[in-house]
């Protein structure tokens, strides 16, 4: 196996930040530096910085209402780092995906990196379903375009570019004058508030509520819990099918 994706694999971190350590040299096999093209199998040492890495952890896998200001970044000089607020009987452990700073909702934390690059692979098109509250913005107020209506639905499933990349078409469902729900296959950066933007709306509130097969339920904020077996199995084979 590729030595980046065994470091993925055994939930040290993604494969591409396990590419750019390989890139810095922190990266050992067998006492020596590492190189992109080195092939390894289980019974080979691995080591990150002088530390070896154990290819058999167990994997954990953790469904975190994430509040406002939490960020989603490991850096422990951070204050504000979700680093700072993983429990202590959790393993290294790493966030799918991201929830900007401003927004709260279900994130969720493992070690199998294998997992991770599937759900975050736009291949496999994994259905995320935010619940989002918007106000007008000024010139939607100075033209009498105050709520939501059949046009902006239309109008948030015309493609924007966001970064370079064209966003796809989305699931709405309006709750009422200025909430709905919104079902993605995408991860753009600050994509909903982007597309809300764009229609002359500002989020005031953004909340993911599930994730694949996983939702967020009766989970308090600020609050962990571990998947169940069968939560396990059923994300595990969604990957799969994809």
């Amino acid at each position: 196996m590729r030595l980046a994706k065994m470091i993925g694999a055994a939930g040290y971190c993604s494969r591409r930040q396990a590419s750019r350590l390989i890139d810095a040299g922190r990266v050992e096999v067998n006492d020596n530096i590492a190189q992109h093209l080195t092939f390894v199998d289980p019974s080979d040492e691995i080591r990150v910085d002088g530390k070896q890495i154990d290819v058999f952890s167990e994997k954990h896998y953790v469904v975190y209402h994430k509040p406002v200001g939490i960020d989603c970044n490991l850096n422990v000089d951070d204050p504000n780092s979700l680093c700072h607020v993983i429990p202590t009987w959790l393993p290294r452990v790493f966030p799918i995906g991201r929830l900007d700073k401003d927004s709260s909702g279900l994130l969720l934390l493992t070690n199998d990196g294998e997992l991770t690059n599937r759900l975050l692979h736009p291949a496999f098109k994994q259905e995320k379903c935010y619940e989002v509250i918007v106000k007008p913005s000024f010139h939607n107020r100075s033209t009498n375009n105050l709520t939501l209506n059949t046009a902006f639905v239309s109008n948030m499933n015309q493609p924007i570019i966001i970064k370079g990349k064209q966003t796809s078409a989305c699931e709405i469902k309006l709750l009422d004058e200025l909430s709905f729900n919104i079902t993605l296959t995408q991860g753009l950066n600050r994509q909903i508030r982007r597309m809300c933007s764009n229609l002359g709306f500002y989020v005031t509130h953004l909340k993911r509520i599930s994730l694949a097969n996983i939702t967020l339920s009766e989970l308090a904020v600020g609050d962990f819990r571990s998947l169940n077996a069968d939560e396990i199995a059923d994300l595990i084979a969604l990957t799969n099918r994809a």
